[in-house]
C-alpha cells in the first residue's frame, strides 16, 4: 500500500493543456482492493468527479457491490448499484459530478490492460463521446492509469 496520500496529477495526453487529478481518497479506496493475497478476487468500480473544461477531476471511487461477479481472475461490474450511486452523486451536486471512468483490479505487481478490457474500453470511450480514464490497481504498489478517447486508450505517464 502507498505510505503517503498525495493527489496524482498528470497531463492528458489527448489534449496538451488539459490535467488528470486523482484525489488521494481515491486512491485509499483502491488501495483497499489490491490483491495483495491469493485469497482476494478481482474488485472493480466506476471512477465519479467533475468535468472542468479538458480538465478530469476524479473524486470518488465506487466500491465492489453485492451483485457484480469475482473471482481471482475476472470482475465483472453489476450496472444497477454503481449507477444509482452516479445518479445520487449527478443529482446531489446539481449536475456537475459525472461518470469519468472505470477501474478493476489484477493478481499482477505490473498490471497491464488485456484485449477485454481494451475492447471494452474502447466501446465505453466511443459511447461517452469524451474522455475517459480507466484505471488497473496492481498487487502491490504499481497501478495502470489510461485515457480513452474514441477507440483510442493511452496510457498516462507520471
Amino acid at each position: 500500500m502507498r505510505s503517503v496520500r498525495n493527489p496524482v496529477l498528470t497531463v492528458n495526453p489527448f489534449e496538451a493543456e488539459a490535467f488528470v487529478l486523482i484525489e488521494p481518497s481515491v486512491l485509499e479506496v483502491l488501495d483497499q482492493f489490491r490483491q495483495d493475497t491469493t485469497l482476494k478476487p478481482e474488485s472493480g468500480g466506476i471512477l465519479l468527479g467533475y468535468r472542468r473544461g479538458l480538465h478530469l477531476h476524479i473524486v470518488e471511487a465506487t466500491r465492489p457491490m453485492q451483485d457484480d461477479r469475482r473471482s481471482r481472475f475476472s470482475f465483472d461490474r453489476a450496472p444497477h448499484g454503481h449507477r444509482q450511486v452516479a445518479m445520487r452523486r449527478w443529482q446531489e451536486s446539481n449536475r456537475q459530478i459525472d461518470y469519468l471512468g472505470e477501474w478493476h483490479s489484477h493478481p499482477e505487481s505490473f498490471p497491464s490492460p488485456s484485449s477485454i478490457d481494451i475492447r471494452g474500453w474502447q466501446a465505453l470511450a466511443a459511447s461517452q463521446g469524451k474522455p475517459m480514464l480507466f484505471i488497473i490497481v496492481g498487487n502491490d504498489t504499481t497501478d495502470w492509469f489510461g485515457v480513452g478517447v474514441g477507440t483510442q486508450i493511452t496510457q498516462l505517464t507520471f
